[in-house]
C-alpha cells in the first residue's frame, strides 16, 4: 500500500470506507468495543460467526485485552494432506523422518543452514548456562548444542533409509543471484567416502563440465547478446525534464526539498520520482526509521501547539502519552500488538526525553511557536519549491527559525552541516525569501523578517542552527553560515542538466564519495529503486 495508513488507497464507496474507519477506531471501554465489533461484523461475509467466536464481557468495565483475546475460540486452520507421493517418487520435507525406505535420495537446496538444519540459540540462556541449569534443577533446556544433535540424528535416519545411493544438490546463487554456500553436512558426508581429505572435492560444479557430461538432462537457450555498456548520460533531446509535472494553471510543478535531494544523488532516481515509477515492493511490518520519525512527527505536532504555552514539566508525559496513542492509531497500529511491547515502550520513552529537551530549548531561547506544520511556497534556485516545515519558532528579536525535527542523532547531521553538504533547511528560507504565498494561508505574517534554520535531532537533544547570532552553549551549537556551500554548486549543474533533457547515471563510486565528501548516506543509490543500481556506470577507479 505504499506507506498510506489512511485507506485512500482502498475502494472509495461509502461502505468501505466506514468499515475501514471502524477497524482502524480506538476503543477506550467495553460498550466502545461492543459497538465497533457489532459495526465491524455488519460488514463482513459471515459476520455473525464471527461476532459469535468473541464473547464479551458484559457491563462497563475496563478493557482486559488479555482476557478477551484468550477467549476468542479460533477455528483450526483446514489444510489438505501434504503430497507423499508423485509418478512413484516419495516425497519428504527436511524436517520429516522418513516414512519409507528408498533405493535413491536426492536431497535437493543442500545448502548452508540444511542438512543436518541449523540450531536455534536459546533465547535467554548460553549453552554454558544450560549446562549448569541441568545440573542443578534437573530442568531439561533445548539450546545449540541439543538443536544441532537433533539435527544431525534426522540427517543420519534420512541416509539411513537409502539402500543404494544418495545425490545432493547444491545450487550456486539464490533467485536474487547472491552466491550460497554448501551445507554443513557435506563435511560428514565427506567423512564417510574413502579418499577425500578435503569435503569440497565430492562436489562436482557443472559450470567446469561439457554439457555432454552432465548427469541429468538439460536444455540450453540461445546465447543473449552481450548487453551495450552503460552510457554516462540519458539524453532526452533537449526535453526540459522540469516540465514534466504541470500545475492546474499550467506552470512548471514546484520541486519538494526531499526530491531535491534525491536530485543531488541520482537524477535518474529523481526522474524515476517525477515520472511516478516507484518500486512497490512489500515487507513486513517493521519498526523501521520511517515510521519512528511518521510518529515522532505527529506527536511533537500534537504536543507543541502554536498560540498556545508551553505544557509544564508535570503534565508533558500525558500528552506525550495520549499523543503516542493517537501516532500510532494512525501511522503503525501493529505496534498495539503484544509482540511489540518491547519496541512500542522503547519509543514511547525516547520520545518522553525528546520532548522534555525541546521543551527545555524553547524556554531557553524564550522562542514562540507560531506555524506547526506549515506548507512554504516560494522560488529558490530559479525554480518554483514547495514544502512542509515542521515548525517555526519566533524569536524574541522577531527572528523566524524554520526548524527541522530529525529522529536521529547529531553526529551525522553536524558532519554534514560542517561539509557544506546540507541542503534541506536552506531552501525553506528561500521559500521566505522569495515567496509566492496562497489566498488564506499562514505564510502572510511569516514575511519580510530576517531568517534562520536549524535542527533539532530527537535522539540526544542537539539543536543544530544556521544563519543566526545565538550563543554555542549547551545543546545548542551554531554553525555558520556555509551549511549549503558544496551542495548548491552541484545542485545547480543538476538543475541545468535536467532542464535541457541530460540525465546524468551514478557511478559505482558515488555512494562512497556521498558518505565522504559529504557525510550522508546517499539512500536513493542504496535502497532506492532497483533500476537506479541496475544503470550504475562502472567507475574507471572501481575496476573493469
Amino acid at each position: 500500500m505504499g506507506g498510506d495508513f489512511r485507506g485512500s488507497v482502498l475502494d472509495k464507496t461509502a461502505e468501505h470506507k466506514v468499515l475501514w474507519e471502524d477497524i482502524r477506531a480506538t476503543a477506550n471501554s467495553l460498550p466502545q468495543l461492543r459497538l465497533l465489533m457489532d459495526r465491524i461484523c455488519a460488514r463482513m461475509t459471515d459476520g455473525d460467526e464471527v461476532r459469535a467466536r468473541m464473547s464479551l464481557p458484559l457491563g462497563d468495565g475496563p478493557l482486559e485485552w488479555e482476557m478477551i483475546l484468550g477467549a476468542v475460540k479460533v477455528a483450526p486452520p483446514s489444510l489438505s494432506e501434504p503430497l507423499r507421493t508423485l509418478e512413484g517418487v516419495s516425497l519428504w520435507s527436511a524436517s520429516e523422518s522418513p516414512w519409507r525406505p528408498c533405493r535413491h535420495l536426492i536431497v535437493v537446496d543442500f545448502t548452508d543452514g540444511l542438512y543436518p538444519t541449523k540450531p536455534r540459540a536459546n533465547p535467554l540462556f548460553l549453552d554454558s548456562e544450560i549446562e549448569r541449569l541441568t545440573e542443578a534443577t534437573g530442568l531439561v533446556l533445548h539450546g545449540r548444542a541439543s538443536g544441532l544433535a537433533q539435527g544431525v540424528a534426522l540427517f543420519e535416519k534420512q541416509l539411513r533409509a537409502t539402500s543404494e545411493s544418495v545425490s545432493f544438490l547444491i545450487p550456486w546463487r539464490d533467485l536474487a543471484g547472491a552466491r550460497l554456500s554448501p551445507s554443513a553436512g557435506l563435511s560428514l558426508v565427506a567423512r564417510v567416502v574413502e579418499g577425500f581429505d578435503d569435503a569440497h572435492k565430492l562436489v562436482i560444479d557443472l559450470s567446469r563440465l561439457a554439457p555432454s557430461d552432465w548427469p541429468v538432462g538439460h536444455h540450453l537457450p540461445d546465447s543473449l547478446p552481450e548487453a551495450p555498456a552503460v552510457p554516462d548520460v540519458l539524453d532526452f533531446a533537449g526535453r526540459s525534464l522540469l516540465s514534466l509535472r504541470k500545475d492546474d494553471d499550467g506552470r512548471n510543478a514546484p520541486q519538494s526539498p526531499s526530491r531535491l535531494e534525491t536530485l543531488v544523488v541520482s537524477p535518474l532516481a529523481w526522474l524515476l520520482e517525477e515520472l511516478g515509477a516507484k518500486a512497490r515492493d512489500w515487507n513486513a511490518e517493521e519498526l523501521d526509521v520511517k515510521i519512528k520519525g511518521t510518529v515522532a512527527h505527529y506527536v511533537f505536532e500534537l504536543v507543541f501547539l502554536e498560540g498556545v504555552p508551553l505544557p509544564n514539566d508535570p503534565e508533558l508525559p500525558a500528552l506525550v502519552d495520549a499523543a503516542f496513542e493517537k501516532a500510532i492509531g494512525r501511522y503503525a497500529s501493529f505496534l498495539r500488538s503484544p509482540s511489540w511491547e518491547l519496541e512500542r515502550g522503547g519509543l514511547l520513552r525516547e520520545l518522553q526525553t525528546a520532548a522534555m529537551r525541546w521543551r527545555d530549548h524553547l524556554v531557553t531561547l524564550k522562542a514562540n511557536i507560531v506555524a506547526n506544520e506549515i506548507w512554504l511556497r516560494g522560488m529558490g534556485q530559479g525554480i518554483r519549491l514547495h514544502g512542509k516545515a515542521d515548525v517555526i519558532l519566533e524569536l524574541p528579536d522577531g527572528t523566524l527559525l524554520v526548524v527541522d525535527h530529525k529522529k536521529s542523532g547529531s553526529a551525522a547531521r553536524r558532519q554534514r552541516m560542517e561539509a557544506g553538504w546540507d541542503l534541506q533547511a536552506g531552501l525553506y528560507r528561500d521559500m521566505l525569501d522569495q515567496p509566492e504565498p496562497k489566498e488564506g494561508d499562514k505564510m502572510h505574517h511569516l514575511l519580510g523578517r530576517e531568517v534562520g534554520i536549524a535542527y533539532h535531532l530527537m535522539n540526544d537533544g542537539w539543536l543544530l542552527t544556521s544563519g543566526l547570532s545565538l550563543p554555542s552553549a549547551g545543546q545548542v551549537r551554531e554553525i555558520g553560515g556555509q551549511v549549503n556551500a558544496h551542495v548548491i554548486d552541484y545542485l545547480t549543474t543538476r538543475l541545468k542538466e535536467v532542464d535541457s533533457g541530460l540525465v546524468r547515471l551514478n557511478t559505482t563510486t558515488d555512494a562512497a564519495m556521498f558518505k565522504k565528501e559529504g557525510g550522508f548516506t546517499a539512500y536513493a543509490l542504496t535502497e532506492g529503486s532497483p533500476l537506479v543500481r541496475a544503470f550504475l556506470r562502472q567507475a574507471p577507479e572501481d575496476g573493469q
